[in-house]
């Protein structure tokens, strides 16, 4: 038992002493737990692009494109184009108006807005005129008073026409500073879009009973004259028949009166032209011109105030809106190509028309600089 103790001891003190002093053998490795594990260049490139895609490491990939909003920013500034933004108001022939205008290089600018005349009401007043194969007259007294027995209605012996614009318009404009150092004159050029419609004129409502009166008289004035006409079958209602001598009255005094209505002009061939209300009694009118209207212009604007923010200035041109304005009458007639000596007011408004095919522009302003 204790040669087998011994043995074992032996050995294991044989064995320290061993790797102690004892040099190991030339096929024995070391192996560290803290020593780096060497790495080849694939494996350093897989570990940086594992790096890049982690949130620890602060790299980002380079983008392919140079565009950016602040680079465009800078580049207007530097080049003077949209670096800054003004507000107008313009009162003037174009009515009043809003608009905002930006450099679109150092010598042009773009200005848009709107231009809008307020409803105004310029009065118009048509005489009543009979006709007859006599020609025509402006005394309609007899009229009146046949009106008055048969129908218990008032008749004046005038319309008034009320007539008022209708102008929209939206405009474009680019203004061209010709001077190299003066940014205070300016040539304009653009176009303006609006309503083909720039103003209508209608009766009075005061005028309705006289226009009713008008209409039923001139019915009763195409029976009685026509050739159809039978003085024993005028029915009066209720199945009863006027007597044949007073319808006979009747028709001669119709005969003598004429029919009536408005007589606005004569038409070329020298026969008068008599405007009539329509069913409803109305009388209506419309000045149409194009819609598109091409503008022409110069400008001028000047600071007031130290900052250069607030200025005064004024546009002045003209409005191409396709020569003269047609005015159309409820039956389709064309008082400016269909129509000459047309009387009273009306006449001094439509000659006034005709010697304008464009329209005058002159409007002041006040601007403020936003930024």
């Amino acid at each position: 038992m204790t040669k087998q103790l011994i043995l074992p001891i032996a050995l294991m003190f044989s064995a320290c002493a061993f790797a102690e002093g004892s040099p190991a053998p030339k096929n024995y490795i070391y192996v560290r737990k803290n020593a780096p594990a060497k790495t080849t260049q694939i494996d350093s490139v897989k570990n940086m692009e594992a790096k890049a895609g982690s949130d620890s490491i602060g790299i980002k990939p380079a983008s392919n494109s140079n565009f950016s909003f602040a680079g465009v920013r800078d580049w207007c500034r530097k080049n003077g184009v949209a670096d800054n933004l003004s507000v107008s108001f313009t009162l003037g022939s174009g009515g009043l108006g809003l608009e905002v205008s930006t450099p679109l290089t150092s010598r042009a600018r773009l200005r848009t807005g709107v231009e809008w005349v307020p409803t105004f009401t310029i009065p118009m007043n048509f005489e009543l005129s009979s006709f007859s194969g006599e020609g025509a007259s402006n005394d309609v007294s007899h009229i009146q008073e046949m009106v008055k027995d048969l129908m218990g209605l008032d008749m004046d012996d005038k319309v008034t026409m009320d007539a008022k614009p209708n102008m929209l318009n939206y405009k474009l404009l680019v203004d061209v500073f010709p001077f190299r150092n003066n940014r205070h004159w300016y040539v304009s050029a653009g176009f303006y879009i609006g309503s083909p419609v720039i103003g209508r004129a209608k009766n009075n409502r005061s005028e309705m009973q006289t226009l009713v009166g008008v209409n039923i008289y001139n019915r009763a004035y195409r029976y009685f004259t026509s050739p159809e006409f039978d003085p024993y079958m005028v029915a009066i209602g209720n199945g009863t028949y006027l007597d044949p001598e007073l319808a006979m009255e009747y028709r001669d005094k119709f005969e003598r009166y004429g029919s009536v209505g408005i007589q606005i002009g004569n038409f070329k061939d020298g026969s008068p032209y008599m405007m009539e209300p329509t069913k409803d009694g109305k009388v209506t009118a419309k000045a149409t011109t194009n819609n598109f209207r091409p503008y022409l212009g110069v400008g001028y604007n000047g600071a007031v105030d130290k900052k250069g923010k607030l200025e005064l200035g004024f546009d002045a041109g003209v409005l191409f809106w396709g020569g003269v304005p047609n005015v159309i009458t409820h039956d389709g007639v064309n008082m400016t190509k269909d129509l000459e000596d047309i009387r009273g007011k009306v006449g001094d408004y439509m000659s006034f028309m005709k010697a304008l095919p464009v329209f005058p522009i002159l409007n002041f302003k006040i601007t403020y600089t936003i930024f």
